[in-house]
């Protein structure tokens, strides 16, 4: 039992040159284990907020006087501003809607983003706002889109991708296409 005592005061002597002025030596132990940290997952955390590209299928509903269930499939990318947290980004997908009226359309996105700073985490969370062009032959629809979801980097260039997105176009002829996103991201 004694020896127990003797190793901790021995311990305690060899730490007790690196204590700071009125700090206890567990705050400087967890300050330089923090440091250790950061400093070991300082690579991994700069390959998280990279451009990138993106591949998704969109179960999700459209609507247009009625409600009918729709499924999108598309490719898109982003470019990331230095810093990680602002990027701006386009898409092209195809949807198909099953129900009253069933038909294809095609969907272009431009959109701007928003990345919640999260510096030392493979998951990347976002915010995303644009215009969406919804097609078919010779007509268009011009609408906005708003949405959020979710980036999780799961090895260096590729990540798993989860999101919300809703295209709307408001007035007398409203339409609206709410969709839920999964797919693969990559860079």
């Amino acid at each position: 039992m004694e020896s127990r005592f003797k190793a901790r005061s021995e311990r305690r002597t060899a730490w007790s040159g690196f204590r700071l002025q009125g700090a206890p030596n567990v705050y400087l132990r967890g300050a330089a284990l923090l440091a250790l940290v950061f400093a070991a997952a300082g690579g991994t955390a700069q390959a998280r907020s990279h451009s990138h590209g993106y591949l998704f299928v969109a179960p999700g509903t459209f609507s247009f006087g009625d409600s009918d269930a729709a499924l999108a499939a598309g490719v898109g990318g982003e470019g990331v501003f230095p810093g990680g947290v602002v990027g701006l980004g386009a898409e092209l997908a195809a949807v198909g809607v099953r129900g009253s009226s069933d038909t294809t359309f095609g969907l272009a996105s431009v959109n701007g983003y928003f990345h919640v700073p999260r510096p030392y985490s493979n998951k990347d969370l976002f915010l995303t706002a644009g215009y969406s062009a919804l097609f078919q032959f010779s007509e268009k629809i011009d609408m906005f889109n708003v949405g959020g979801g979710i980036n999780w980097w799961l090895a260096p260039h590729v990540g798993l991708k989860a999101e919300f997105r809703n295209h709307a176009r408001t007035g007398d002829d409203t339409v609206n296409f709410a969709t839920f996103r999964a797919g693969i991201a990559f860079h």
